[in-house]
């Protein structure tokens, strides 16, 4: 079997003339250790930006008694980090595009890093939120950069799969917080530390923990190179050669010098001025909105409203509502109660009383070891769906996309209806598994779009989707302590709306076509 695949790998370099492209390049470097490396640390990246994201609903949940936060506060500072990846989602792709991929992860992971510890330290809600904010606009330089700088280092025989893994390590990135939480909001230590007037509790200390792979992040991309493809953009060939000649080297366990191609042909890319950067902009983004194109960015661009609201929206109160259902159950209640019913019942206050009369009102703060264990099973569960459903769907991405709308919002409606709180918490699983359309969204962005606009359309579906999700946590706070079982309808009433918008998307392509 080795002598066959040697005999393979030999032929293959044959074919490889000596002056080639920078795909035929990366195509001679083959796939090994620099490739398995780099998917690994990317994906470390994109998981850490989603810890920066997403993990800051397990702090909230703990935080709530400390920072005394009243249920819009606790949805306010839960959002916060969205409105960085908003901010920051045009600044850093114009900073990946012309001073590289791997110094703009290096430097926004760094910064991020110093600004994410810093918020454990915060005395007040107002200023977690601030530095929160400022966090997740470096961290979310990775929304894109490792994509980038992954997809342009491989192959393109294992670009694809690359990529796909890449997604399923940011969906479980909640599911890791809940694994860094589970040994560590049950210890039981409060530090005062007089010149800040906090406390220092184990909340605290998760939110340092949560930061600390945005630093490992930045340190293991000093391991790889930058972007053979990005060098030959800006002019530098030789220097593009030499990182492809390093990652075959790194690859095959041969010397630099055995690789075959001995100059690159691609041309720098000059075709865009500074002075037109705007200007180019705005004929980008107003191109998206003509015929023929109006009409499916309409349809696109609503359906990213719908499944952010409801995926990015709902995944953020997820600690919140799983807490309040096992919290019930612990205590021996929830018989005959739907899951809204048992969020009423709960409370976030614990009554001390003496012989039936109320002495004192107890803010109660506690995550139960249920609630991280139920974040990681979704993890799990969303990931292993993802990698199955990116694998099986590739010529019926429409029907699938609608299925998985029409579950998510019969789930919605049931965990009203069924008086069952185990039932109610898994339909809250199945509901949430909207979030598994995104991918199916961002394979339409590039079909359905020119070359020159497809990055255009993806960056603002970005910048719309991460607004999209700020509002809906936002919303869900306001609603769900005032009408819960009404929210839930709502969001079914949206996500039916978004099943019947999806018929209208181009039919899916038959296999033999």
């Amino acid at each position: 079997m080795c002598k066959g695949n040697l005999k393979v790998a030999e032929a293959e370099k044959r074919k490889i003339p000596d002056v080639a492209s920078v795909e035929e390049a990366l195509n001679a470097t083959g796939f090994g250790k620099y490739n398995i490396g780099l998917l690994l640390v990317c994906s470390w990246t994109l998981q850490a930006m989603g810890m920066d994201l997403f993990g800051t609903s397990f702090v909230v949940a703990a935080a709530v008694c400390d920072l005394d936060l009243s249920m819009q506060q606790r949805a306010l500072l839960t959002a916060t980090p969205l409105i960085g990846v908003v901010l920051g989602a045009q600044l850093w792709g114009y900073v990946s595009d012309t001073k590289g991929r791997r110094l703009t992860l290096v430097l926004s992971m760094s910064v991020g890093f110093i600004f994410a510890a810093m918020s454990s330290f915060a005395p007040n809600w107002i200023v977690m939120a601030l530095l929160k904010l400022i966090s997740s606009t470096f961290t979310s330089a990775s929304n894109s950069g490792a994509y980038t700088l992954l997809g342009e280092s491989c192959s393109e025989r294992v670009r694809g799969r690359s990529l796909l893994l890449c997604t399923c390590a940011l969906m479980c990135s909640q599911a890791t917080v809940a694994v860094f939480a589970y040994p560590i909001l049950p210890l039981n230590f409060s530090y005062w530390i007089d010149f800040l007037g906090i406390n220092y509790r184990p909340w605290r200390l998760l939110a340092l923990v949560m930061s600390l792979p945005c630093a490992f992040t930045a340190c293991l991309l000093q391991l790889f190179h930058e972007s053979p493809k990005f060098l030959v953009s800006v002019g530098q060939n030789e220097k593009a050669l030499e990182v492809l000649k390093k990652i075959y080297a790194c690859n095959s366990g041969n010397n630099v010098d055995d690789f075959p191609v001995k100059k690159l042909t691609d041309m720098a890319d000059n075709t865009s001025e500074q002075e037109s950067i705007l200007r180019a902009m705005w004929q980008q983004t107003a191109a998206l909105f003509r015929f023929p194109l109006l009409k499916d960015t309409l349809k696109l661009f609503y359906l990213v409203c719908v499944i952010y609201m409801t995926g990015s929206g709902f995944i953020l109160w997820l600690p919140y509502i799983m807490n309040n259902l096992f919290s019930v159950l612990k205590a021996g209640g929830g018989e005959g109660m739907n899951l809204c019913t048992v969020m009423r019942y709960s409370t976030d206050t614990a009554v001390l009383s003496v012989n039936g009369t109320v002495i004192q009102e107890v803010c109660n703060d506690t995550i139960q070891d249920t609630t991280l264990l139920s974040a990681m099973t979704y993890g799990a569960m969303a990931s292993t769906c993802n990698l199955v459903l990116s694998l099986t769907c590739g010529t019926r991405k429409r029907f699938a996309m609608m299925c998985i709308l029409l579950v998510a919002a019969v789930s919605a409606i049931l965990l009203n209806l069924v008086a069952n709180p185990i039932a109610g918490g898994i339909f809250f699983f199945f509901f949430l598994l909207c979030a598994l359309t995104m991918g199916i969204l961002s394979v339409y962005f590039v079909e359905l779009y020119p070359t020159s606009l497809r990055g255009m359309a993806s960056c603002l579906s970005i910048m719309l989707g991460r607004s999209s999700a700020f509002l809906g946590v936002n919303a869900i706070g306001a609603l769900i302590s005032v009408n819960c079982e009404a929210t839930f309808y709502v969001w079914a009433v949206l996500l039916l709306s978004a099943v019947a918008l999806a018929w209208f998307l181009p039919k899916d392509k038959q296999p033999n076509q």
